[in-house]
């Protein structure tokens, strides 16, 4: 019974890992939401280098979205509607795993210390000198 929290706590830390990891995914495809987003505002942009590698990965997240028509912007492109959709999705997700790793890594941290020996707090002996130092003055 005294190895349990130790494992529990494991468990947390690993799921919390993984859970990091996914939101790092996230944030990162947002960022390539955001880049086809700007792309396709601005037409003069289909010269810069990647354009067309950020427009085919992300075409795989909006093709759902497709039905919402984009409209045509004076910049000589156009404003997809269907990627600010995926945008605001991936950003949802992104926050909702952050609050379960956030509750993952409270949990790592309320299990991984044994039931049987409590935390006690160890005073550092130069804080205490310096705290008795401004107490004399």
């Amino acid at each position: 019974m005294d190895n349990q929290p130790t494992v529990s706590g494991q468990v947390y830390g690993g799921l919390s890992t993984i859970i990091k990891v996914l939101v790092f995914g996230f944030i990162i495809l947002g960022v390539l939401f955001l880049a086809r987003i700007m792309f396709l505002f601005f037409g003069s942009l289909k010269v810069v280098p990647g354009y067309d590698l950020v427009i085919s990965f992300t075409e795989v997240f909006v093709s759902p979205l497709n039905s919402i028509e984009p409209v045509k912007t004076p910049y000589d492109g156009i404003f997809d509607i269907a990627a600010t959709g995926a945008l605001l999705i991936a950003l949802v997700i992104e926050f909702v795993l952050s609050g379960m790793q956030g509750w993952l890594t409270k949990q790592q941290a309320k299990h991984s210390v044994p039931m049987s020996r409590p935390m006690e707090r160890i005073p550092d002996p130069e804080i205490l000198k310096t705290e008795d130092e401004i107490i004399s003055k």
